[in-house]
């Protein structure tokens, strides 16, 4: 009996953080889990406000990246680019189309619906994603996916990410630079929300906080679409910067502080210890909480500006769902911000072994994203 050397489906996909570029390579595992064929990681000065803050060195940075995609993935693997929340704006539409008599609906007619609903009149940013909030038939039935139903109309409540060409421009060029030419651009946010939260906590509504070292994205998804997005800049580096000010020590050192630190911590020493080269250093760990605390103040002050700004008032059991690596692994911060917010708090993260860091979420949703396509 002859084997079967049928190759598993590859992808590529770079996660495009506010401190790092994250290259990865991998297939699907089994139940859903992934086997990382390859990875890299390269640090960059990163962005704020819809701008990188050093063009050049990203450019050199995606260069290494693309040279790193040629020599560990098969040829003609597409690359799939995440788009982070500061480089893309969320539209929301109503759209109906109706057809001469009843008829099964296909995929051609829920393409038509979004092609009807909304054309994009643009030449600053381009359509990456297109998903449902919802779609109606003509007797009122609400449902994920008509395809294969009967009905003579076919409304829907459309979700649409668009990404600002300055950004596609600058990554496409770079990466074509160095061959790279199959390249498709994802919403970062859409993807994480389609992989960490399960489709019935989704139809309900949730609310997701994308917390980067130096940016963070607000995203409220309602079933497979994005129905509020904002971004802002914090992240994880607002504690490292107020740490640093405040007890006037290197950016290394209150990095390691705030990895030691934890806002709930009953210490009876009253003090953390961090290590600096041969010679001990002290902290009083009251003052480091404060300092801390007033950082999260903050992220909590800029979460409820947010949340303030989308129109409706969120049902009382929606959770904000932290992730990213800004927060989510210092210990104490869940419940510092459930008590400033007023509302519950959970850490989300791949559940996947030893995968199953905040730090790995934006990356492995993107690849499960790529995966299922």
């Amino acid at each position: 009996m002859k084997g079967c050397n049928m190759q598993k489906k590859q992808v590529a996909v770079l996660d495009i953080g506010s401190s790092e570029l994250r290259a990865y390579i991998g297939e699907r595992g089994v139940n859903k889990t992934f086997i990382i064929k390859g990875t890299q990681t390269f640090s960059y000065e990163g962005f704020s406000d819809r701008e990188f803050f050093d063009v050049e060195e990203l450019k050199k940075k995606l260069l290494s990246a693309g040279n790193f995609f040629k020599k560990a993935s098969r040829t003609g693997v597409v690359l799939y680019v995440g788009v982070p929340g500061d480089f893309t704006d969320v539209q929301v539409r109503l759209g109906q189309i109706s057809f001469p008599k009843k008829k099964k609906i296909t995929e051609q007619d829920v393409d038509s619906l979004y092609d009807s609903t909304f054309m994009l009149n643009s030449a600053k940013k381009s359509i990456i994603n297109r998903s449902a909030i919802v779609y109606e038939l003509d007797d009122s039935r609400r449902l994920a996916n008509p395809v294969g139903a009967v009905s003579e109309i076919l409304k829907g409540k459309l979700s649409f990410v668009l990404c600002d060409n300055y950004f596609i421009d600058i990554i496409k060029k770079s990466l074509n630079a160095c061959g790279i030419n199959q390249i498709e651009f994802v919403s970062t946010s859409l993807a994480q929300a389609m992989y960490l939260v399960d489709a019935e906590v989704r139809d309900r509504i949730a609310v997701i906080a994308d917390v980067g070292y130096i940016s963070t994205t607000i995203s409220v998804v309602h079933g497979d679409g994005i129905l509020f997005q904002k971004s802002f800049g914090y992240g994880g580096g607002y504690i490292t910067a107020s740490l640093s000010e405040s007890f006037n020590i290197s950016f290394d050192d209150a990095e390691n502080l705030k990895r030691k630190s934890s806002i709930t911590r009953v210490n009876l020493a009253n003090q953390i210890e961090i290590l600096d080269d041969a010679s001990g250093k002290y902290y009083n760990l009251e003052e480091v909480k404060k300092c801390i605390c007033y950082a999260l103040d903050g992220f909590c002050d800029e979460v409820t500006n947010c949340l303030d700004g989308l129109g409706f008032v969120l049902p009382d059991y929606v959770h904000l769902m932290i992730t990213g690596g800004g927060i989510s692994l210092l210990r104490g911060a869940k419940e510092y911000i459930a008590s400033r917010l007023g509302m519950a708090v959970e850490i989300i993260s791949p559940k996947v072994p030893l995968l199953d860091s905040p730090l790995e979420s934006s990356a492995l949703s993107l690849m499960d994203l790529a995966l299922e396509q």
